[in-house]
């Protein structure tokens, strides 16, 4: 049973849309370590969430970024 309400699968899935894919290898440091922070928190979201949690956010993914976390 899905525990998270539509309005944060959402958000989640906006922010792993929004994920810069290539970011490594970008030259920016400060690019770098955004994208790279960012990647962490989403991969640690994704770890809290049941299965039923990612299931409603996976059709909202793009399918770039959704392989990117191993989602699809």
């Amino acid at each position: 049973m899905q525990t998270i309400s539509l309005q944060r699968a959402e958000k989640i899935a906006r922010n792993i849309n929004a994920m810069d894919t290539n970011y490594h290898r970008s030259d920016d440091v400060r690019s770098w370590k955004f994208w790279n922070n960012l990647e962490k928190v989403i991969k640690k979201k994704l770890s809290e969430l049941s299965n039923d949690d990612v299931e409603a956010i996976r059709p909202l993914l793009n399918p770039t970024e959704a392989k990117f976390f191993n989602l699809i």
